[in-house]
């Protein structure tokens, strides 16, 4: 019964017909002239025909043995090259990465950095892919992934990137027909919800020593917050989303903040990755840069 190719002994043969002896061939792996030898033994079984001529001083390939370590030695440099690509790959970021990242704050943040990290990293092409929706990072073969709230628990390796507050927003002529004061003054007015917060979320809000929970009446529920921010600016409702998503609305205002002396529960954006323990120094360096440059504007 022929046994499974053992590559290991392929470097024993190679070191052998090029020291031109068992004792020069233990030298240079740094091994005993008894394993190399058998090691020899067992390759000739293997391969089921003599491989070396053997003399009191001095070892030749047979005729077999020298196209085998034509071949075998070919195969050990190409080896070696694939190490040395790989190392010096880790050493300058190279390659392509898949990102992925909620539309606005992709928009945003994420296209910007990405221009400027391929400036200082022209060898690395970056895949990115915005959707408010949820993505399975591992299914869909993301390197990263943006995600903005509350993470649910996961095998995935999450890193804080930014906090944010929520906020309540609606439209300027919303917000004159309805004079809201208090939470409670919400109650029947049209909400409009993302679905990347859960459906059964408790929006509390706070305000010193007062505590009140936010009554909706969801009227739609949608999957971006472009969408959303268009349909309110339009239509009597409101919604509430992070604050930084929406500073430039209210800044510029296509929409007011109401209960300004309230405050909702903070989240996070955070970087996340597939629990891999080895990166590529392109996500690596991806990473580092991402948490140093994106920052709350």
């Amino acid at each position: 019964m022929s046994r499974r190719p053992n590559f290991n002994r392929l470097a024993h043969f190679i070191a052998t017909v090029e020291a031109g002896t068992i004792t020069g061939a233990a030298q240079v792996l740094g091994i005993s002239k008894a394993v190399v030898s058998k090691q020899l033994q067992l390759l000739e079984e293997d391969v089921g025909t003599p491989l070396l001529l053997r003399n009191t001083r001095h070892l030749q390939p047979t005729e077999a043995g020298r196209i085998f370590y034509e071949d075998a030695k070919s195969a050990q440099t190409q080896a070696n090259n694939a190490y040395e690509r790989i190392l010096d790959r880790d050493k300058t970021p190279k390659g392509k990465l898949r990102v992925t990242a909620p539309v606005d704050f992709g928009v945003s943040y994420v296209a910007p950095f990405v221009a400027q990290f391929q400036e200082a990293y022209p060898d690395v092409g970056v895949d990115l892919h915005l959707t408010d929706g949820v993505i399975d990072i591992i299914e869909d073969r993301y390197d990263l992934a943006f995600r903005i709230g509350w993470l649910s628990d996961s095998s995935n390796l999450a890193r804080k990137l930014m906090d944010f507050n929520v906020i309540v927003v609606c439209s300027p002529q919303t917000a004159k027909r309805l004079n809201v004061k208090e939470p409670r003054d919400l109650a029947s007015v049209p909400f409009v919800r993302s679905d990347a917060f859960p459906e059964k979320m408790e929006w509390v809000l706070e305000k010193g020593k007062q505590r009140e929970v936010l009554t909706t009446q969801v009227v739609s529920t949608m999957n971006m917050t472009l969408a959303m921010r268009a349909y309110v600016a339009e239509g009597f409702c409101y919604t509430v989303l992070p604050d930084f998503l929406m500073q430039d609305d209210v800044k510029q205002g296509r929409l007011t903040r109401l209960l300004s002396e309230w405050s909702l529960r903070s989240g996070g954006v955070y970087t996340v990755t597939p629990p891999s323990h080895v990166r590529s120094n392109a996500l690596e360096r991806f990473l580092d840069l991402a948490h140093q440059k994106i920052k709350p504007r």
